[in-house]
Parts: structure tokens; C-alpha cells; sequence
């Protein structure tokens, strides 16, 4: 485990790991970017070569959402869904701003604001250490309004933080937790939805670095209560955030359990078949039934993506680390397929 504030040394070397402590400041201005064959990389790769994207999912048996934005630097997106389990309703909202205008990130991941604002629409997450909180607010020209607050204090969640190496001279940091709690308000359809009484559940991602020209992973989500009350979250990946550590883990009430190694068996041909998730310690078992899904195809030459997240429900089991075995039955869930080049 490692300790610091700031992913940056001194000597402009970036630091490995995962973290026992919070990353205030991912200064990566400061790091020393180097090409393949160790030359130093001039300003402008420094600058394009970053990316960051943020992401907040919100899970009840009323209402799914997810909303996210992404700075490629050459351009910037940001996308926000709804979906119904009860009555399979979908409404999408997608945005792309070339040049990233009217992108901002900041690089402070436990107290810093992510905002997008394009053609009149607006979305901005701002966070703070002190509580442990997310606000999403959403203004969109088509009348949608969001106004929600993930409170990762209630239960007190330990982040998953980790660093981890992306080809020659790349990296990938990421700050992610499931479960917290989500309160606020959804205006949509002419109506205005509280989500406190939803008991809705959420999901954040935090994530920033020099990463792969070309990237694929997939990417599996948990954020749900058993049958005794506790809440479970789980996050876990295959593809990105495994070169020497994994990010792979659950948490029950706040509580990080770290696994291994994990492998996604599916029908890249049909992905609304049902999806198998294993980890290589046994400690993951999974089928995930999707019911809806968010999707996006982009070829803009420079930048592609294609991109789908799945929404749905997860059964099989987790074992902690004390050895029991900690049943899922239908607790709501993400599942992702993504290839990115930017």
C-alpha cells in the first residue's frame, strides 16, 4: 500500500500502487513524459496525450441513471441516460464539444469539480472531502433537471485508488467507490422524482492519465442491499488498471475487499445475452442478466469509440476475506464493453 497526497514525486516520477491514503492532487504537469525510446515528449503531446473522465450512476428499482463526462482534450462528451425497470422507458442525452471547449477538470479527486457546458446544456460534479460527497446538477435545453447528492459516508466507504502502468511511458490513475447513498431530485417527463425515496444506490468514477493510444475493457458494477440490510457495491475490471495491481474489489457497508484477477465470458454478437464473471481466486461468481443498455458509436478519425453499458441484474456469490459467502439475488448492477482511441 502506498501513502501521499500527490501522484507526482518531486523528481517528476509518477507512483505506483494502491493507496492506503487519499490522492489529493493528481499533478501530472509535474510528471516526465517520455516517448517509447525515452525522449522527452514536447508540450503539446504532454498536453493531448491526457485524459480524464468522470462518471456517476445511480441504481434503484424505479429509476436507473448514469451520466458522464470525458476530456480527450481534442474533444470533450458527456452523456446522460434514464431507464425504468417497471416500464423499460429510455431517454438519452449526448453531447460531444470539440476541443474540449467548455471542459473543465479539475485535479483534485476528493475535493474537486468536473464541469461541461455546450449549446446551453450544463452538467457539473463538484465533490468535497469533508462529508464524502458528490453533487451532480444537470441543466439540459430539452428540461431535463438533476440535482443529486452521493453521499459515500453513508456507510463510510473506503475508496478503491490505484495506479497502474499504460504501455512504454503511460499511466492510469483511478478513484472509484460503490454504494453510497443517493438523495436529490430528478426532473424528467414532467416529473419530478425523489430519489431518497427510490432508496437508490450509487457508483462513482474518477478516473485520469496518459493511457493507451488504443484501449478495451470491459468493466463490471455492484451497488445493492442484501437481505439483512447491509449494502454491497463491487467494482471490477479486465483490460485497464491490472499492470502489477488490480482494481478489482467489493465492499459490504463500506468495507474494501480486495480480489483478483477477473475474466468476462459473453456474446460479443448479442451482448443482451446473459453475461458470466469470475475472478481467478474464486472469490467473485457471477451471472449478470442485462435489461437495458446505454450505447455509443464514434469514428472521427483520430478519436473512436464504441462504446456500451449495460444495465441489469447480478446473481451468484462473493466470499470475503473472513470466508463467508455473501449471496447476490437480483441486486442491480452496470456491465460494460468499451473500446476507446483517443
Amino acid at each position: 500500500m502506498t501513502t501521499g497526497s500527490r501522484l507526482i514525486d518531486a523528481t517528476g516520477e509518477i507512483r505506483y500502487g494502491v493507496f492506503a491514503e487519499p490522492i489529493l492532487e493528481v499533478n501530472y504537469r509535474n510528471y516526465t513524459l517520455l516517448s517509447p525510446l525515452d525522449r522527452p515528449r514536447g508540450r503539446l503531446a504532454r498536453h493531448f496525450g491526457f485524459n480524464q473522465f468522470q462518471f456517476l450512476g445511480g441504481l434503484s428499482d424505479s429509476l436507473i441513471f448514469g451520466c458522464a463526462i470525458a476530456d480527450m482534450k481534442i474533444a470533450a462528451s458527456a452523456f446522460l441516460y434514464f431507464y425504468e425497470p417497471t416500464t423499460g422507458g429510455f431517454a438519452n442525452f449526448s453531447f460531444m464539444a470539440p476541443l474540449a471547449v467548455g471542459c473543465r477538470f479539475d485535479q483534485r479527486p476528493e475535493d474537486g469539480s468536473t464541469t461541461f457546458s455546450w449549446r446551453g446544456n450544463s452538467i457539473a460534479i463538484t465533490a468535497t472531502a469533508t462529508p464524502q460527497q458528490r453533487r451532480l446538477l444537470v441543466s439540459l435545453t430539452s428540461g431535463v433537471r438533476v440535482d443529486a447528492t452521493f453521499d459515500e459516508s453513508r456507510p463510510r466507504i473506503a475508496p478503491m485508488a490505484i495506479c497502474t502502468g499504460a504501455g512504454a511511458g503511460g499511466w492510469v490513475f483511478a478513484r472509484k467507490t460503490a454504494g453510497a447513498s443517493v438523495s436529490g431530485t430528478v426532473e424528467w417527463q414532467g416529473r419530478r422524482i425523489d430519489l431518497a425515496q427510490l432508496a437508490m444506490l450509487g457508483h462513482n468514477d474518477w478516473s485520469a492519465g496518459y493511457m493507451r493510444r488504443e484501449t478495451f475493457w470491459n468493466w463490471g458494477c455492484v451497488a445493492g442491499r442484501l437481505p439483512d440490510g447491509r449494502i454491497v457495491g463491487m467494482n471490477i475490471s479486465c483490460g485497464v488498471n491490472e499492470t502489477s495491481y488490480t482494481e478489482n474489489c467489493f465492499w459490504v457497508d463500506g468495507t474494501l475487499e480486495r480480489v483478483g484477477i477477473a475474466a468476462f465470458e459473453y456474446d460479443r454478437h448479442d451482448l443482451m445475452k446473459p453475461w458470466k464473471l469470475r475472478t481467478g481466486d474464486g472469490r467473485v461468481d457471477l451471472v449478470f442478466t442485462p435489461e437495458g443498455r446505454h450505447s455509443e458509436k464514434v469514428n472521427a478519425l483520430v478519436l473512436a469509440s464504441n462504446f456500451h453499458q449495460l444495465f441489469g441484474r447480478y446473481q451468484g456469490r462473493l466470499v470475503a476475506a473472513d470466508g463467508e459467502s455473501i449471496q447476490l439475488d437480483g441486486q442491480l448492477g452496470y456491465m460494460e464493453r468499451h473500446y476507446a482511441k483517443w
